[in-house]
């Protein structure tokens, strides 16, 4: 069976498990990876995990637990009539078991970014607090009159520096990108608390594009900024 799992939530991260068995990644944002097995799964908002899974029989709970929070959502994917379903409290002991991270994950072939040094590296700290709900990138709220150029051609860094101590979800519209020490591609990437992640990509779809993390909250209070291609 394949399950394709997306999160659509604008503040929550989940922790998806399916009880009784492993899943196997072959695919983070639509981008193919060589396949890897795993007992449960963190997917942040925005970014989407294809997982095939071979079925046992009987009734089986499948969970996401929302991350840091006491909410749980379940299906059921039932093989057999005869079997009856656990009860709504079930949790998986496959939750606390392994979780993926993007370390273990390597592109197919095919979607692999040809290798290449940056022509262009552009550091974005990432910046705010709860208490103050200050979120912006480089210290400042998101400004139109901000953008960060590139030409057409280059190979771009860019340099998530996260300085909270809370973790988002950065994307970038218009492209995809590699994560430089993984090499899996992707549009949407988790960057930890008091970490740095860089990323590259090619600039090859001029434009006026935005940069911003996928908690939709810290989004809208300012951490957002734009990317523009040179003209000349």
């Amino acid at each position: 069976m394949r399950i394709r799992i997306i999160n659509a939530g604008g503040d929550t991260a989940f922790r998806v498990a399916l009880a009784g068995h492993r899943m196997t990644i072959t695919h983070t944002d639509g981008f193919a990876v060589q396949p890897i097995d795993t007992e449960a799964l963190l997917i942040g908002m925005g970014e989407r995990y294809d997982v095939l899974v071979t079925l046992k029989d009987g009734v089986f709970p499948l969970v996401a637990l929302a991350e840091g929070k006491k909410a749980v959502a379940r299906g059921l994917i039932r093989t057999s009539r005869s079997a009856s379903a656990p009860k709504a409290g079930l949790r998986p002991h496959e939750l606390e078991g392994g979780v993926l991270r993007y370390a273990k994950l390597r592109p197919a072939e095919a979607v692999r970014l040809a290798p290449k040094n940056p022509d262009r590296t552009i550091k974005l700290e990432l910046t705010g607090s709860m208490m103050t709900y200050d979120w912006g990138i480089n210290g400042k709220k998101y400004d139109p009159k901000i953008i960060s150029a590139i030409r057409a051609g280059e190979r771009v860094r860019l340099s998530f520096v996260n300085r909270t101590t809370m973790w988002h979800p950065m994307h970038l519209h218009g492209h995809t990108f590699a994560l430089a020490e993984a090499g899996i591609r992707k549009d949407t990437a988790i960057v930890l608390p008091n970490t740095r992640l860089d990323v590259d990509f090619d600039a090859d779809n001029p434009g006026l594009w935005m940069i911003h993390c996928h908690n939709v909250y810290h989004g809208e209070s300012g951490m957002m900024t734009l990317l523009g291609y040179r003209q000349t």
